[in-house]
């Protein structure tokens, strides 16, 4: 019995420095979020910043029209990127859409890059959690920034290039929003 609750006590102290560690990791991403939400901000003072469920959406161009809605749909180009540091850059660049935008920082584009438009319908379409909360409110026309820490991004799993519980910004030019 003694045996017995030493390996559970050694397990649940396993599992709590586990658990502190990834809180840091988040606080740490949540630092890196606000840092590049200030950046955002001067670098475009007619910027909004809106703070939902865990993500910040700062929206540097103002589109027009109707905002999406939670069972609406959204076509957009974009560029995502994992959190590292206080800057988004090219280099920590995963994926993007938009072959104009590819093309003005010379990324790598590999023959499987689809530069179609992304249609996504909240209502059906599978969607990182992080992304999907900021993209409520989008209109078309609008410019905007997803930003959120690795808890509300793709989880344990490994996406790509992209690690476990990584913070994520995504970079998006919404073209239409249809809430039918």
């Amino acid at each position: 019995m003694k045996r017995f609750l030493t390996i559970v006590s050694m397990a649940l102290l396993v599992l709590s420095c586990g658990k502190k560690q990834l809180e840091t990791t988040y606080d740490t991403q949540e630092k890196s979020i606000q840092s590049i939400v200030e950046s955002l901000g001067k670098s475009n003072p007619d910027a909004t910043t809106e703070y939902v469920k865990g993500s910040v959406k700062v929206t540097v161009v103002q589109g027009e029209g109707e905002a999406l809605q939670e069972g609406g749909a959204v076509s957009f180009y974009y560029a995502g990127y994992q959190i590292s540091g206080t800057s988004l850059s090219s280099g920590n660049l995963f994926a993007t859409n938009n072959e104009e935008f590819a093309g003005s920082i010379g990324w790598r584009v590999s023959d499987s890059t689809s530069f179609a438009i992304k249609t996504i319908d909240l209502s059906k379409d599978d969607l990182v959690e992080g992304l999907r909360n900021g993209l409520v409110g989008v209109r078309g026309g609008d410019e905007c920034y997803i930003l959120f820490s690795g808890k509300h991004g793709f989880g344990k799993k490994n996406v790509g290039n992209v690690p476990p519980r990584a913070g994520l910004a995504y970079h998006l030019w919404i073209k239409s929003v249809s809430n039918n």
